[in-house]
């Protein structure tokens, strides 16, 4: 927060007076709004750092008859170079569309790698800029109490969305409540942090960590650096058991995810340096997925806890065997879902012979268990591995999980998991090596 408020006071100090700027290069006296920026300013200001014909670079890209109405610079690339976003807005313009406009410094010019569409809704003044930690940050308000900031980089020559933050009221029959919630997600782990909260008061209703894991089209060919798994084998995602926790070969579980027409595929891969097998699940080593097909808020809109039933809930235990003469031991949870679409799971498991006690486990789940009508909506998910390594201590079990307030049998306490439709709209992204590739093509006559 005290990042959006500065970028609010660095927009607010913008002159009131300044210029256009028309295609042929030449400005024009004209009256600015408030909250615009003039081009001789925005020049004045840039060549404390660059050059005029770098400083021009960027001019000659912009739309013609355009005002800037922000700008920051600094290196979101992650080349040590200082590169520049700002926004513009066309002078005749009747909606209330600002471009944003994202440059890297390439040396003796600066190089457009993306525009994109932002809109405010009352000033230009709600769009902000803040380039800082390698990120270009974006600050847009979208409702009365609603606002996003959406962060921006280069990884491996791609550019990309990284991190969003957003925060609103919980709505309720056409109306806010005075229940709000902030999220925040890093798009380079897949961590999620979600907060309920009175809007009103300082009471906090439920803060969790989690991952939200996205599933792509099985057809997906995804840019260099997406990350496609969520999980890691970090202390924070023992739940349970932390002090009997040695470490990720000693207990870690990562899983990632694709669909087609008729089938969700996850491949969950499981880190167990002894595994022991128990027909109680208790005293045994399992691996399990759960999911809640609810698709219920975590509380309901005045703040109390919300109710789940448990005909939309689902799990797939795997007991883990021995490893030896002993395999797996799958059992489904839910008895409503199971019963009517166990038929249709399967589960195979191989271990990874170039890593030490790793297992992995492909999990083929029907399309129709998540579907509504054609549509596949967002589920509550938790990957959970349970880890005993001493059967006669089953108080030193640890417990590893994609959602860090896990607890067993609690659907509020689940991860999410959401199926990416288009991954340029989720993402925002464009990949610069083919961009680059293209344009050599061309410059070469090869392309048209």
């Amino acid at each position: 927060m005290r990042n959006f408020i500065l970028i609010l006071f660095f927009c607010a100090a913008f002159p009131a007076v300044g210029y256009s700027w028309s295609a042929s290069g030449s400005r024009n006296a004209v009256p600015l709004d408030s909250d615009s920026l003039e081009f001789a300013g925005f020049s004045r200001a840039l060549e404390k750092i660059f050059s005029a014909e770098k400083i021009q670079t960027i001019l000659s890209k912009l739309p013609a008859n355009c005002k800037i109405y922000g700008f920051d610079v600094g290196d979101y690339s992650g080349d040590d170079g200082m590169d520049v976003v700002l926004s513009t807005r066309r002078t005749d313009a009747r909606s209330r569309d600002l471009q944003v406009h994202f440059f890297i410094n390439d040396g003796p010019a600066f190089r457009l790698v993306q525009v994109l569409r932002r809109r405010f809704i009352i000033e230009p003044i709600e769009v902000g800029f803040s380039i800082e930690r390698g990120w270009a940050m974006v600050t847009e308000k979208t409702g009365d109490y609603a606002w996003r900031m959406t962060g921006y980089a280069v990884r491996d020559r791609v550019f990309r969305r990284t991190y969003e933050w957003r925060t609103d009221r919980m709505p309720y029959r056409g109306q806010e409540t005075a229940v709000a919630w902030e999220r925040a997600r890093d798009y380079e782990t897949q961590l999620v942090d979600e907060h309920y909260f009175g809007a009103n008061t300082k009471r906090s209703f439920i803060r969790q960590k989690y991952y939200d894991l996205p599933l792509f089209p099985a057809d997906s060919d995804l840019p260099n650096g997406f990350a496609d798994t969520a999980g890691d084998g970090g202390a924070l995602m023992v739940v349970q058991g932390g002090s009997s926790w040695h470490g990720p070969e000693d207990c870690s579980i990562a899983v990632s995810g694709r669909y087609d027409s008729s089938s969700i595929i996850l491949t969950l891969r499981v880190h167990d340096d002894r595994l022991l097998y128990n027909t109680a699940a208790d005293s045994s080593d399992y691996a399990a997925l759960y999911f809640d097909l609810s698709r219920k808020t975590r509380l309901r809109p005045g703040g109390a806890a919300q109710q789940y039933s448990p005909n939309t809930q689902f799990g797939v235990i795997i007991l883990m065997g021995d490893g030896e003469a002993r395999g797996p031991v799958v059992e489904l949870r839910g008895a409503k879902l199971a019963q009517r679409h166990g038929g249709a799971v399967s589960v195979d498991m191989w271990r990874d012979p170039e890593a030490y006690q790793q297992f992995l486990f492909t999990v083929r789940l029907p399309r129709a268990l998540f579907a509504d009508g054609s549509d596949l909506p967002s589920a509550g998910f938790a990957a959970v591995y349970h880890d005993v390594d001493y059967p006669a201590r089953l108080n030193w079990v640890s417990v590893a999980s994609t959602s860090r307030g896990y607890t067993e049998e609690r659907p509020d306490s689940y991860g999410k998991m959401h199926f990416v439709r288009d991954m340029r709209a989720e993402w925002e992204w464009v990949n610069l090596a083919t961009r680059d590739l293209s344009r050599g093509l061309k410059e070469a006559g090869v392309l048209p």
